[in-house]
């Protein structure tokens, strides 16, 4: 009879395990997407001090884009596995919709900053800024 107990006792233990080891796991990545959006608000509050307010050095433009493609990959990493794992929202609400929706913002920084010549970056701008001018009128 005892047999049959411990064998009972040892599967209950391995499942609680398992479980906890998931509820760790996505507290864990939960985190790290935190830690993420954190570092966007970093990088975004760095990328307006020296490439906005400042003239930017070519030194400056290829750190931007290093670190810029560095929290896009690690966003890329992080979506990747939240989907895999079906991640429930952080405790700050953040869910899988808004890592994807961050990263399409990150993609045309970089589009917009590193890929578009000078030319074709103001030739969005005047645009932009020209039909919003006709729209307030």
């Amino acid at each position: 009879m005892s047999t049959v107990t411990d064998r009972w006792e040892t599967a209950r233990r391995a499942a609680e395990r398992r479980h906890r080891e998931a509820i760790e796991r996505d507290q864990h990545l939960g985190n790290q997407v935190a830690r993420w959006f954190e570092r966007v608000e970093e990088f975004r509050a760095a990328s307006d001090e020296i490439m906005v307010l400042q003239t930017p050095t070519e030194a400056d433009r290829r750190f931007h884009r290093a670190y810029l493609t560095q929290i896009i990959a690690d966003g890329e990493e992080l979506s990747i596995l939240a989907r895999l794992q079906d991640v429930p929202p952080t405790p700050q609400g953040i869910n899988l919709e808004a890592v994807e929706a961050e990263l399409e913002l990150l993609h045309a920084t970089l589009a917009g900053e590193h890929y578009l010549t000078s030319e074709q970056r103001q030739s969005i701008l005047s645009e932009v800024f020209e039909h919003g001018a006709k729209s307030k009128a």
